[in-house]
């Protein structure tokens, strides 16, 4: 049986878009007595007053959300919650539930659920903070939060600072809203002073603090991978500029190279040109000249014009490195021996 003072103050709690209604039901739930707890659940069905059926599953279930019961909290939900689907702040259980999957954590349901009883009560400043923490678990989880989602997030919870800056739970949303935008030390010093800000007699004090260490750790985790995730870029960055210089600079020195060997063969080709050129004038001149000689002077002249030819093709093979030089020694005889012949005969 619920005693007076519990059942004046379920009674006499704040509408729903009330920033109270949160904190009134806390306060109540603390309160409870186990033999309570069962009244409380049968006040539920009660269908004389539906808001108050409602604030008594609602208390209910935040108590068994403080206590870590997640066994009791699903079964009471999953016997009551459907006679309150017409109510938006139905949503709040919703979003609770999914964080308390057997599966492990809905996110994305959670902050659909928690956007939607946000959209109901804008002003609620716990419903604020709730809808941003699941959006801000969301982003942690390595889901594509859009940036600019979780700056609106983030201006509504510095307003509620603004309204309630006593309030350590806005704190610490702000710290993990702020982490996931890449503001690392103002996130860190956020949930300095949600620590700062609990108040060591409230129930629950060290699971808070625990949670607040951990943000606060993640937080640095989260800006020393950003710092070395930069820091790698910027490397990768300069080795690429570096290896483009490299590549450059070495495309330039192979066409250099091309065009000073391709300039170098040119001048060859023309040179070789213009010396079969003269040895083609030298030998018609000679045959003409050979031509009015008497036969023995046009054979001993044939023979010096063909010595000096096995010597100059010799010495042309020589330099364009055609062959083996040793192998050039023989040509370089029977051409020297063919002019001497031909001039001591």
């Amino acid at each position: 049986m619920l005693s007076i003072d519990i059942t004046g103050a379920l009674d006499s709690m704040p509408p729903h878009a009330s920033s109270e209604y949160h904190a009134r039901a806390s306060a109540l739930c603390d309160r409870l007595t186990e033999e309570e707890t069962v009244a409380l659940e049968a006040l539920i069905t009660d269908g004389g007053d539906r808001k108050r059926g409602f604030d008594a599953l609602y208390v209910l279930l935040a108590r068994h959300r403080r206590a870590l019961d997640s066994d009791r909290y699903r079964r009471v939900y999953e016997r009551h919650a459907g006679l309150f689907d017409d109510l938006p702040m139905r949503a709040v259980l919703d979003s609770d539930m999914a964080m308390l999957h057997p599966g492990g954590p809905d996110l994305p349901g959670a902050a659909d659920h928690a956007a939607r009883a946000l959209a109901a009560y804008p002003h609620n400043q716990p419903l604020i903070a709730h809808h941003a923490r699941v959006l801000a678990e969301l982003g942690w989880s390595g889901a594509e939060v859009p940036s600019a989602e979780l700056e609106q997030a983030l201006g509504r919870v510095e307003r509620s600072i603004e309204a309630d800056p006593e309030r350590a739970r806005f704190r610490a949303v702000k710290g993990q809203l702020c982490a996931l935008l890449g503001r690392h030390e103002e996130a860190e010093a956020a949930i300095q002073r949600a620590l700062a800000l609990e108040d060591s007699g409230q129930q629950g004090y060290a699971i808070r603090v625990i949670e607040y260490q951990r943000l606060r750790a993640d937080i640095r985790l989260r800006a020393e991978t950003e710092r070395v995730r930069e820091s790698l870029r910027e490397t990768t960055e300069r080795l690429e500029r570096e290896m483009e210089q490299r590549l450059s600079s070495v495309a330039r020195n192979i066409e250099q190279r091309e065009q000073a060997e391709l300039a170098k063969l040119r001048s060859e080709s023309l040179g070789t040109l213009g010396l079969l050129a003269a040895v083609i004038a030298f030998i018609v001149t000679s045959v003409q000249v050979a031509d009015k000689m008497p036969l023995a002077d046009a054979l001993s002249l044939l023979t010096a014009i063909a010595g000096v030819l096995t010597l100059v093709f010799t010495v042309f093979a020589g330099v364009y490195a055609a062959v083996r030089s040793w192998w050039l020694a023989a040509p370089a005889l029977l051409g020297a021996g063919l002019f001497l012949y031909a001039s001591l005969g």
